[in-house]
């Protein structure tokens, strides 16, 4: 499975490498293989057997991601941030570099969470800092900002790959589910950033496509695969489309479903037929046991500084829980310091089938034989 994956990658990804060498020189090459190489969300993660094995052999992170906001403007009737009375904040400058070098070889950074992260007014800084340090910069968005003056900025600035929220095919699905939005506006934005990309030569950054399956749009799914494909993406490489479902919570749960197999055949068929690699989250297969979990190598730390060892129970509504129950907070202790002690004990407690208090919600892996702490 990791062969075929890493050979499609290296096909697919071809032309971005060779770009990169000649624009970027080869640093920012180098990186760019490393990350289709070894991480988990943009790449074969083809050590992750290894370490399943032999955790121990895990080096200190070199992969990370990072909430930089939890402020936002949409409603989104899927998303946690709906249905918080907690106010919205920043992740600052300073605090955001306090944070990246504490992770001095550090290759990738996806930035996400519960927010919109263009609302940050430092954020475009930020993007800058980790460009300076050829750290490879993966970003998720809703599309309902980036203007042609923004494409430009980040194409010039060289963010790598842009992962677009868009849940539905229609205009009438889309914003039911993303209220404050505008389907043709978002529409229009990836074709302005497409524009951008061939003016200035450039397959950099990547596009990729995030879909949350709902009751609502569980039906568009097929038509959704066509209008990916009508859109004409520059594909370099990897996945082009990456379906998820819902986790619940109280306020989402009547939205939850299943994908019916005759959808998910048709939406396999029309991939293969117009040529779009899709990747299924982990609710789409058997879930594994936890002593099998190595999603520890990538952290996720909150707007506040809170630790998690990944994102995994992020958009559970469960804010409270995360914070209390963090491995640690990276405004207060310092990374080096929490990877051989407190990291170290939940290393073990996994490898040894028990599960840490902070992973007791976990979603990808199969926790009902295990015990938990």
């Amino acid at each position: 499975m990791h062969r075929f994956k890493l050979l499609k990658l290296i096909k697919g990804r071809i032309k971005a490498m060779l770009y990169l060498l000649r624009e970027r020189k080869f640093r920012m090459a180098y990186t760019y293989i490393w990350v289709s190489l070894f991480t988990r969300d943009s790449g074969a993660a083809i050590f992750d057997p290894l370490y399943r094995r032999f955790p121990r052999l895990a080096p200190y992170p070199e992969a990370i991601e990072v909430e930089v906001t939890t402020r936002c403007h949409l409603k989104c009737t899927i998303c946690e941030h709906t249905y918080w009375n907690e106010k919205g904040k920043d992740m600052s400058l300073e605090e955001f570099k306090h944070i990246v070098d504490q992770f001095p070889k550090l290759k990738w950074i996806g930035l996400t969470g519960i927010g919109s992260s263009f609302l940050n007014h430092d954020y475009l800084e930020m993007l800058r800092y980790l460009k300076s340090r050829s750290i490879y910069v993966e970003l998720f968005d809703t599309f309902t900002q980036i203007d042609e003056k923004l494409a430009r900025e980040l194409v010039e600035i060289g963010v790598d790959k842009i992962c677009l929220s868009l849940d539905a095919a229609t205009k009438e699905t889309y914003e039911s589910i993303r209220v404050g939005a505008k389907f043709e506006e978002v529409l229009a934005n990836v074709t302005t950033l497409l524009r951008v990309k061939k003016e200035m030569k450039t397959p950099i950054p990547e596009l990729w496509f995030h879909y949350i399956v709902t009751k609502a749009n569980v039906h568009e799914m097929p038509q959704f695969v066509e209008l990916v494909h009508s859109l004409k993406v520059n594909k370099t490489g990897g996945s082009l489309l990456y379906w998820t479902d819902l986790l619940a919570f109280k306020e989402v749960k009547s939205l939850v479903t299943d994908v019916p197999e005759e959808v998910k055949q048709e939406v396999l068929g029309k991939g293969k037929e117009l040529g779009i690699e899709m990747w299924w989250n982990q609710n789409f297969a058997p879930c594994e046991p936890i002593t099998k979990c190595v999603r520890w190598t990538e952290p996720f730390i909150l707007v506040t500084g809170h630790l998690q060892p990944c994102c995994v129970i992020n958009e559970a509504n469960m804010r409270d829980f995360q914070k209390t129950n963090s491995v640690a907070n990276l405004f207060e202790q310092d990374f080096r310091d929490v990877w051989r002690n407190e990291y170290k004990d939940l290393r073990e407690m996994i490898r040894r089938g028990e599960i840490p208090r902070i992973c007791r919600y976990c979603r990808e892996f199969d926790l009902s034989l295990t015990r938990r702490k």
